[in-house]
Formats: structure tokens, sequence, C-alpha cells
């Protein structure tokens, strides 16, 4: 058994255990929250259900007053200020070019672009998220300075220092590997430039409780790292709103686009009291 154990512990072996733990614990995360069990499923799911319904929309607009993003129409709890915050932080410039990571159906990082004048490289998982943004180029008056690619963290597709900034939206905590994702992010920035992310802390199984040491280890210097204002309040108030109107959901989006959105609110709120929603600016060394 000793023997066992040492040669487990040898040749990274470890690692590639650990890895696939999270990953068997994120589909799990999946399913309890989505009832999918990837990722992937659920947000081509969640994002054909928003192409026939704005309630979704309507719910955040109501719970969010005046930090709502007119516009937006993202999946996400990404606020007003939040974008401000992400345009002003990344040092975006015209003629510069960004990622916009698990950019789901592109608004938050069209609204960026079109704010900074750079140019936007939006990459996600899910193909109907990228159909999706890349027909809401035009609204954004982007035409030639926005494009939308399937990717991931872990492997974006995009070509080594091509970047001079990049934001990512409520997302990293979907990664299965952080470590591998925060490296991805430093190899395609150009030295100096920065990742401008928000996310939660805490309460994900295998996974540190915050993002600080993991972003050093990549090779980046945290700039600021802060929770964001009234976010828990926001984020229980569109829960709220969604089991309120789930059956004007199921009835425009079809039950099988509604319920990992009603599935959300019904389990995500017991989870938010060990969580931290949080903004963060990182420059790459």
């Amino acid at each position: 058994m000793k023997r066992f154990f040492r040669s487990v512990m040898q040749g990274g072996q470890v690692n590639t255990i650990q890895h696939g733990l999270k990953q068997v614990m994120m589909s799990l995360i999946s399913f309890l929250s989505y009832g999918k069990w990837q990722f992937k499923e659920a947000y081509n799911t969640i994002y054909q259900g928003q192409n026939k319904s704005s309630q979704f929309m309507n719910i955040v607009k109501d719970a969010f007053g005046d930090e709502f993003p007119e516009d937006t129409d993202n999946f996400s709890y990404v606020t007003l200020t939040d974008l401000n915050n992400m345009a002003d932080f990344s040092k975006l410039k015209e003629g510069d070019c960004f990622a916009d990571l698990a950019c789901g159906r592109g608004g938050p990082g069209m609204w960026v672009a079109r704010k900074t004048k750079a140019s936007l490289t939006g990459i996600d998982i899910s193909e109907e998220a990228i159909t999706s943004a890349t027909r809401r180029i035009q609204e954004f008056g982007l035409d030639g300075r926005a494009e939308f690619q399937t990717g991931t963290f872990e492997d974006t597709g995009l070509e080594t220092e091509s970047c001079d900034g990049a934001i990512s939206v409520d997302a990293l905590w979907l990664t299965p590997d952080r470590n591998k994702a925060f490296v991805e992010i430093a190899r395609i920035l150009k030295p100096g430039a920065r990742l401008v992310f928000t996310s939660w802390d805490g309460n994900i199984p295998f996974t540190p409780s915050d993002h600080k040491g993991e972003l050093s280890d990549s090779g980046f210097e945290v700039e600021i790292y802060k929770e964001t204002e009234g976010w828990k309040e926001r984020q229980l108030a569109v829960y709220e709103g969604v089991l309120r109107s789930k059956d004007q959901l199921i009835r425009e989006m079809g039950k099988r686009c509604a319920m990992p959105i009603i599935k959300e609110a019904r389990s995500t709120p017991p989870v938010m009291e060990k969580s931290t929603r949080i903004f963060v600016v990182a420059r790459k060394k």
C-alpha cells in the first residue's frame, strides 16, 4: 500500500487525480445548479431560452435599478459600476485589442469595447452564445472591431502575447483548473497588460478560498481585490424574481430552457452565505 501511494505521488499524478476530482465536482455542481451534467450544455440551453424571451432581463433590470447596464442582455450579475470599472482599470485605449473570456452573448465585452474604442475577441464554450454574440456586433457599432470564437479558459486559441488586456464576468468559478486558466491568460497577455474580472470567492470544493495565490503563481501582480458592493442583495432579488415569474419563464422560453435558470434560483441562495463576489485587477509582470 505504501509503495502504491509513493508511486501515485511521483510524476505529477497527484495533480492529475486532483484535476479529475475537480472535473467530477464541477459536473456535480452543474447538475445541482442547472440540471445538466456539463456547463456547456446548461449554458447552450439558457442562451437558447434568452433568444426566445426577454423576461429574465426584465427581472434583472427590476432587481438592479440604476445599476442595470442597458443593452448588455447578458446572463450574469454584472452592474454598470462593474463595467465602468472594467473599462477604466483595464487601461485599454483606441487601437488596443482585448479578450472577453467566457463572453456569453457578448454584451459586457462589447460594452467595454465601445467605451474604450478597443477591439474585442470574445471566447466562450457555448456555440449558441458565439452565434448570438456575432449577430449583435452591428448593434454595438463594432463592425470590424469585434469577433467571437469558441474556446475555454484553459485553451483560448489566441496567440501568445496578442492581447492588451482581458476581462471576464462572473465565470472563472466554472473552470475545473484555475491555475491552468491563469497560466493561459498570462500567456495571451502582453507584459504589463491587465486581467480584470468579477467572480466569487469561497465554497468551490477542491479550490482555494480566494484567487490571490493562483494569480501570483501564474505571473500576475494583484492591484485591486475587493468585494463588490450590494452584490448579495441584487443576486437574491433576481432569484426571488425568477421564482415569482417561473410560470411565465416556462411559457415563453419553454420548460427545457427555463428550468436551468429556475433551478439555479432555488439551489444557490444557501451557497451565497459562504461566498463573496469580488472585483479583481491583476497586472501581468
